[in-house]
């Protein structure tokens, strides 16, 4: 059974058997999209053979939690992720962004390695399992693609300033 939905899974719609998916509510557009694909519902409580999860947050919250131990296999998805909102809600996505920046930057500092604006004389991505490319980039490099950003009406005056 699992080799029969390891070969839907890449097949999917275009020829093999379908995919089999779940959800915990019934929306029409989700139903409806799946079953015009062919793929199939799941159908058995307790069984985790099933390919697709359209869930609600909280749902992925209960069924991925740590403490559950529950993890995704290598043919599953899930609309949702756990903490979802660290990604999604800009100003907690800039928050990750600015950790990510300091972190980048101890570990430049602390290889002797580092220049703010500058090459930091190590390759894109070494100390985070990126490929080596044999090109160098700075942490500013790395960042390059943040724009300022402000959340307002915290980051008022700073906003004001910034465009006077």
């Amino acid at each position: 059974r699992a080799r029969r939905r390891a070969m839907a899974s890449r097949q999917g719609s275009s020829g093999g058997e379908p995919l089999t998916w779940r959800s915990d509510f019934d929306k029409f557009v989700v139903t409806a999209n799946f079953e015009r694909r062919g793929w199939e519902r799941w159908g058995l409580a307790g069984d985790d053979d099933w390919n697709v999860y359209w869930a609600n947050v909280y749902t992925v919250k209960q069924i991925f939690n740590p403490e559950n131990g529950l993890r995704l296999g290598d043919r599953q998805m899930v609309n949702h992720f756990p903490n979802h909102y660290e990604l999604t809600r800009k100003d907690l996505m800039v928050k990750n962004l600015k950790r990510y920046r300091k972190e980048l930057e101890k570990e430049a500092l602390g290889s002797g390695a580092y220049d703010r604006g500058g090459s930091s004389g190590r390759t894109a991505g070494s100390a985070h399992g990126v490929s080596d490319i044999g090109r160098h980039f700075s942490v500013q490099e790395q960042l390059d693609f943040v724009p300022l950003t402000f959340s307002l009406p915290a980051d008022y005056s700073l906003f004001v300033e910034e465009f006077r």
